[in-house]
């Protein structure tokens, strides 16, 4: 997996990553920001409008005149006041007060700071509605709460009427009873009785002076509210806002990107340069970086371009071998990768070309006997070629000259494709073929079969004196790679470097899975995909 790739990153390396995949980016942003504004353009328009109102916090005058008033907290008292103006209650008595057969829509209630001051908010999608629904709210508050507030002091008022009238027979039977004395003892009874007639009068007036009150607070009750500020008529509306949701959108979208890309970043377990590369091609060096830089037709480009980029990289790749060659021969050399597609062929038809026009007599040999192409390359013959060898045909008879500008290359086709590709070229036969070769040229150049997908290559290496695996940028992953290595090491095939090939030009500029042989390698083979054969797909891969 990629998570050893985090250990060390700097900004500038967050940076790369953003920069390699910023086309992922934009898609999000691009995203987020269309279904944004698509979302805006289909919504109606809706309107706010805001009526206030001064909610009394804190309790009035009791039924005996004391004010209560400590102990109060008044932001319970007024969030409470906000459930009542969103209550279920109130919205009927706008129904009610209105007239209305349809539901309206609701009421939002909120606090201004630390004050007793309330605002209903309603929205509508009509300006006129909504200011009128915003009155109407907090008038029906204000009625619902004087409704609640007459019918307590309705209630209060009977209560003492009753504690008025029980007083008042209490009175007059103190009455009856000194009537009722004897004439001789009236006095004295009227007089015992005086005092207990006297305080129940006086608890009597007080009563009745509470009640009259109590009559008075009924007929001018408010409810505790009033109307401090209506609602004015909206000319804006609140919904949809374009810049607010396509900002906030972008920024979403953003977000999203980068999170898409780190995390595809981080599951991408590809190699990504030169220096990923020899990290995981177990101590092998790095002998070359070629850049993604695709030739303008089938010929190799040291031939079709000469001054091509990627020219100086082959350069490279052949001075590295020559010098890995003084301490021992390096005469007959394997070019393989691990999987298809890679660029091999390119790879090692170049090699063979700047090695030719550096002066030294070259073979090329096209051992991927499942699926050759050397022969499509130089736009050669392919029918005739290595199996033909190996079946006794004369190999003098089998070589191509190929005009490569002053040097000599020579290319020995693959032939027609056999069933037993492994047994071939492990074979006795073929070891005598590739000394044959070397003996009349310094280098001889294989192109071979990927690793992973076939055991061509594999049996092939245990033949060669220098085995040059080629990577793809961006492609090949760590496992690929690591896997062909460790296939490769346990015949101990004589692996000298690897090659970073098709980097893009970018980080050339700047110094920078499936196992399956997707483009034919396997045993359906029916005919020999020899050169003349009109059916064959030409790949360019280098």
């Amino acid at each position: 997996m990629a998570a050893d790739y985090y250990q060390e990153l700097s900004l500038r390396d967050y940076w790369r990553v953003v920069v390699r995949r910023k086309w992922l980016l934009m898609a999000a942003v691009v995203a987020c920001t269309t279904a944004a504004l698509a979302m805006t353009s289909l919504q109606s328009p809706v309107y706010e409008a805001e009526a206030r109102m001064a909610v009394r916090s804190l309790p009035g005058g009791t039924v005996f005149g004391s004010d209560v008033q400590g102990n109060v907290d008044r932001t319970r008292t007024i969030l409470t006041e906000i459930e009542v103006l969103e209550s279920d209650l109130v919205y009927q008595r706008v129904k009610q007060n209105l007239g209305l057969t349809v539901d309206p829509p609701r009421v939002t209630g909120s606090v201004v700071g630390a004050t007793d001051i309330a605002v209903a908010t309603v929205r509508s999608g009509v300006p006129a509605t909504a200011q009128r629904l915003a009155d109407a709210f907090v008038q029906a508050y204000i009625d619902v709460k004087r409704d609640q507030t007459v019918a307590g002091l309705d209630a209060a008022s009977k209560e003492l009427q009753t504690k008025i009238d029980l007083l008042g027979e209490q009175i007059r039977d103190i009455d009856q009873q000194v009537a009722d004395a004897i004439a001789d003892e009236r006095a004295q009874v009227e007089q015992a009785l005086a005092g207990q007639r006297a305080a129940l009068v006086d608890q009597q007036s007080s009563f009745k002076q509470r009640l009259d009150q109590m009559q008075i607070d009924s007929a001018l009750s408010s409810g505790g509210a009033q109307l401090v500020e209506p609602a004015n008529l909206p000319t804006d509306p609140v919904e949809p806002t374009p810049v607010r949701t396509t900002a906030l959108a972008l920024v979403v979208g953003l977000l999203l990107g980068l999170g898409a890309v780190f995390l595809l970043d981080y599951t991408d377990d590809s190699i990504r340069d030169s220096a990923d590369l020899e990290a995981r091609a177990g101590g092998a060096p790095v002998l070359s970086v070629v850049p993604q830089d695709p030739p303008p037709d089938n010929r190799p480009v040291a031939i079709s371009v000469p001054d091509d980029p990627a020219i100086e990289a082959y350069r490279t790749l052949r001075t590295n071998l020559q010098f890995l060659g003084l301490d021992r021969p390096l005469r007959i050399i394997q070019i393989t990768s691990s999987i298809p597609g890679e660029g091999k062929t390119n790879t090692a038809a170049n090699l063979a070309v700047v090695l030719a026009q550096a002066g030294n007599r070259v073979i090329l040999v096209d051992a991927d006997l499942r699926r050759p192409r050397l022969h499509q390359v130089f736009g050669t013959e392919g029918a005739v070629g290595v199996t033909d060898a190996l079946l006794g045909e004369p190999v003098e008879r089998l070589l191509i000259d190929v005009p490569v500008g002053g040097g000599s290359l020579t290319l020995l086709p693959a032939g027609r494709a056999p069933a037993n590709h492994s047994e071939l070229l492990g074979g006795r036969k073929m070891r005598a073929l590739l000394n044959e070769l070397a003996e009349s040229a310094e280098f001889v150049i294989v192109d071979s079969a990927p690793v992973l997908p076939v055991t061509d290559s594999v049996v092939l290496s245990g033949l060669v004196e220098a085995v040059v695996m080629v990577a793809q940028s961006g492609r090949t992953s760590r496992k690929q790679i690591a896997e062909a290595i460790e296939k490769l090491s346990r015949v101990s095939a004589p692996l000298v470097g690897v090659i970073m090939n098709r980097v893009p030009t970018r980080k050339f500029r700047s110094g920078g899975g499936s196992y399956g042989y997707g483009y034919g390698y396997g045993y359906g083979y029916g005919n020999s995909p020899g050169a003349g054969s009109s059916k064959e797909k030409t790949v360019r891969s280098r």
